[in-house]
């Protein structure tokens, strides 16, 4: 009777633990989303600068400010070069989260984090009941893991013992 009640509870706690990973990576996707919108507003205001002063072009911008003698304006530049690189791949990963299904989303997630992100959603996590079928699909994977885990662990004494026992019942005797 323990046994039972211990196994649903390992299926209700697997069922919760993963219906959290599609709500994670909803919250994820909504940084990312605010992440790149900011880079995206930065490099227009770069851009509007370089349309003021270089004829609209951004790279003259950037090798005019690392020429600069002063090193914290050529670091600038670089700093500024990094994000104008990064923000086609950030676009590009952003797509994949707001337009891809569930199945699709969770392998490249896990292949495709960006640590700084995942930190700040983890910090401010707060767990919930995703309302879709595919959410619902992985928990029920996870408590359907979770009882096989703990069905697993709890026959294991069992079946030492039984090998145990049976490992000396064939004893060689000469």
């Amino acid at each position: 009777m323990i046994k039972n009640l211990l196994d649903k509870f390992f299926f209700a706690a697997g069922v919760l633990v993963f219906l959290q990973l599609p709500h994670f990576i909803d919250q994820y996707t909504q940084r990312m989303g605010g992440y790149a919108a900011s880079q995206s507003e930065q490099i227009k205001e770069y851009q509007t600068i370089a349309d003021q002063h270089y004829g609209g072009d951004l790279n003259l911008y950037m090798e005019r400010l690392q020429q600069n003698a002063d090193p914290a304006v050529a670091e600038s530049a670089k700093q500024m070069a990094k994000r104008i690189n990064g923000a086609d791949d950030l676009k590009q990963e952003l797509q994949v989260f707001e337009q891809e299904p569930l199945w699709y989303q969770i392998p490249y997630f896990i292949t495709h984090i960006r640590l700084d992100l995942a930190k700040g959603t983890v910090n401010n996590f707060a767990p919930g009941v995703p309302i879709n079928l595919w959410a619902w699909g992985y928990g029920l994977i996870g408590g359907i893991l979770f009882s096989l885990l703990f069905n697993g662990v709890a026959k294991a004494p069992k079946l030492l013992k039984r090998k145990k026992n049976t490992g000396t019942s064939f004893q060689r005797t000469d």
